[in-house]
């Protein structure tokens, strides 16, 4: 017995004597943590969108990845080989059937005669000037005179048809451009040598954020108290289920304005109708800013092809394309995007573009993409800290089912 009373004493004595850091030291580590991984960031600047990019990667290839490993009980890595694998060939047989459509495309844009579109467009307007009765307007009892602006048009169009523009002219010169590169040919396989490992490097990160990007939760959880686990670990749930919700309700709206698009256009009878609706779509991904720059290839569309069965000219149906697309832009804005996105960002459209304007000078295009996430993620996070600092519970339901099941 005393042998034992000795020992139980000796260990109470070691665990009293245990080193346990005061809330100051606490804190002080706390504040050199948090420096230390804002100039990891800051170094890692260069690198963060092919961070993204694999993280993107990983995260839209994660499901197809649990289907192998949960449903068909493959193991984890070979069911991550055989994701990876099904989307190659996903993306090779997208590329094959891609490749060549805009290849198609190319080569009709520079079979245009171009010399008979402008005749066409000056047709169109001279057209218009006598649809308009000398071109005068009136509204709201005040008289436009159009007709000085639509002669300038009229004549610079007719001065560039009697040159006889060539598209040949808006590109460099054939030899001149392979002289430039033979020039610089040295740096040419330094370069691609460099692609060949930034391409490699992102699809690595990828394999390793598909294989181990779940651990990152626990790993998260586990750098707070227990106490304070809970609040934390709903936090993150919430972050994740904006995440998911902003990404599944994209793909709903890029998919139906595509559809919508591509209709409402070949009812017009734009030319390349579908490829407007593809643009249309892709467009979707940046708030606010996306639709706008999409009506533009319409735009375009409408005033060198026209109509190919409505009796207007040029111009008109440029005016109609562009009605159509604000047509589409608000039924989205009033129909689909509280229906499809639901509660999940709950942000003003200013707050959205000033997100695309700031990340977008950093991060490029993905910047412009995520800025509405990202925005809606911070959101999340500085609620949650704004009630820790008021001393409130951010999550009060939590405790009350944690109490209810104890109960």
């Amino acid at each position: 017995m005393n042998m034992n009373e000795n020992t139980n004493s000796e260990n109470n004595i070691q665990a009293n004597e245990r080193p346990v850091w005061t809330n100051s030291v606490r804190y002080i580590a706390l504040v050199c943590l948090l420096l230390a991984i804002i100039v990891f960031a800051y170094l890692l600047r260069g690198s963060l969108t092919l961070i993204i990019l694999a993280g993107l990667v990983a995260y839209l290839i994660n499901p197809v990845v649990r289907f192998f490993h949960q449903k068909l009980h493959f193991h984890r890595n070979l069911a991550i080989a055989v994701a990876y694998i099904l989307l190659l060939i996903l993306v090779s047989l997208a590329v094959s059937f891609f490749i060549p459509w805009v290849t198609q495309a190319v080569r009709n844009f520079f079979a245009i005669d171009w010399p008979q579109v402008l005749a066409a467009i000056e047709s169109s307007i001279e057209q218009l000037m006598e649809e308009i009765d000398t071109a005068s307007l009136s509204v709201g009892g005040l008289s436009l005179d159009l007709s000085k602006p639509l002669e300038n048009i009229h004549d610079n169009i007719r001065s560039l048809r009697e040159e006889s523009i060539n598209i040949d002219m808006l590109f460099p010169d054939l030899t001149t451009t392979a002289k430039q590169i033979f020039s610089i040919s040295t740096n040419v396989f330094g370069q691609i040598m460099t692609g060949l490992i930034v391409t490699v490097t992102t699809v690595m990160a990828s394999l390793y954020f598909c294989r181990d990007g779940y651990k990152i939760w626990d790993v998260v959880v586990d750098l707070f108290e227990e106490k304070y686990q809970p609040e934390v670990n709903e936090l993150l749930k919430r972050l994740r289920i904006v995440w998911s919700r902003y990404f599944i309700g994209e793909l709903k709206l890029m998919l139906y304005i595509c559809v919508i698009t591509f209709v409402v256009y070949t009812a017009l009878g734009l030319r390349w109708a579908l490829l407007l609706g593809i643009i249309a779509g892709f467009c979707e991904v940046v708030p606010n800013i996306g639709p706008v720059l999409a009506t533009i290839p319409a735009i375009i569309s409408a005033l060198i092809f026209g109509s190919s069965w409505l009796p207007f000219n040029n111009i008109v149906i440029a005016v109609l394309a562009v009605i159509a697309s604000i047509v589409i832009q608000q039924t989205e804005n009033i129909f689909l995007v509280p229906h499809i996105m639901g509660n999940a960002l709950e942000l003003h459209p200013v707050i959205i573009i000033i997100g695309i304007m700031a990340l977008s000078s950093r991060l490029g295009i993905l910047g412009a993409v995520f800025a509405a996430p990202m925005i809606a993620l911070t959101k999340e996070v500085l609620y949650f800290i704004i009630k820790k600092i008021k001393k409130q519970d951010p999550y009060p339901e939590i405790y009350s089912q944690n109490l209810k099941e104890e109960v």
